[in-house]
């Protein structure tokens, strides 16, 4: 079996790798010096930020990914430094469910070409230089606001406990195929009337975000998972639910609302 293994640099990850290394050779495991599609497993040590590189660096691969947790939240992890051991033997018996997440992408067209961004827990839209943005959100080409205010964000079900709950989301079971509208900072005044609150849909269903007034045709800057790009002369962007697909590796131990209480509640 085929293993490739992503770590960050910090001490306790780099014991860890030590010790995973060792465990590897004992149960026969194949290392694989650089991320290749003919990985078999995929493994990644560090916390949900190394998590999210580790992601996006092999493309969201189609491999099964064990997260070894050295970081302070950990939802995307699922085994720990102490029970390594234990861990290989449940992924060599076979011992394991897949839980599969798709993320969330949006097509950005400008009046220079359309460009494609993924996220895998959110996708953040806000103007330039702090100023007020504003948009017209509409969901399956049905208008449904004028949003005015500092952005918005997608999120996915995984996403929900990220920065979407820091701004007061919905916590959402990474069960359900939805993706979440979260307004940042929206503007509520008799000039202007804005959603408050998140709106929840399916995952089938297509946002449209637009610039009007000044914003119209305007700069706007576009986050996913915490890296930010700058697009200018952007027309509309259209978010979705990707077609790609990652999958995690959970033990029967695994409880998302224990991880999920015990972490963030």
């Amino acid at each position: 079996m085929k293993i490739f293994v992503f770590s960050n640099f910090k001490d306790d990850s780099r014991r860890a790798l030590r010790e995973l290394t060792s465990l590897l050779d004992e149960f026969g495991f194949e290392m694989l010096d650089e991320y290749s599609e003919e990985a078999d497993v995929l493994a990644c040590i560090g916390g949900d930020g190394t998590f999210l590189s580790f992601v996006h660096k092999c493309g969201f691969p189609a491999a099964p990914i064990i997260g070894i947790n050295t970081g302070h939240l950990g939802f995307f992890q699922e085994a720990s430094p102490r029970n390594l051991r234990q861990t290989l033997e449940y992924i060599v018996k076979g011992d394991y469910k897949l839980q599969n997440i798709r993320p969330v992408q949006a097509r950005i067209i400008t009046r220079r070409g359309e460009f494609m961004r993924t996220g895998l827990n959110e996708i953040v839209i806000r103007g330039p230089f702090s100023h007020a943005s504003h948009y017209e959100i509409s969901i399956d080409n049905t208008k449904i606001q004028d949003f005015s205010g500092d952005g918005i964000i997608i999120s996915t079900p995984v996403g929900s406990t990220a920065y979407n709950y820091s701004l007061g989301g919905s916590l959402v079971s990474p069960e359900l195929e939805v993706l979440q509208i979260t307004p940042i900072a929206p503007m509520s005044t008799n000039a202007y009337r804005c959603f408050r609150s998140s709106i929840l849909l399916p995952s089938k269903e297509r946002i449209t975000v637009a610039g009007t007034g000044r914003c119209e045709g305007g700069t706007v800057m576009v986050s996913f998972d915490g890296r930010t790009h700058e697009f200018g002369g952007v027309l509309r962007m259209e978010i979705s639910e990707s077609d790609r697909e990652i999958h995690l590796i959970r033990t029967s131990s695994y409880d998302h609302w224990n991880k999920l209480s015990s972490k963030l509640l």
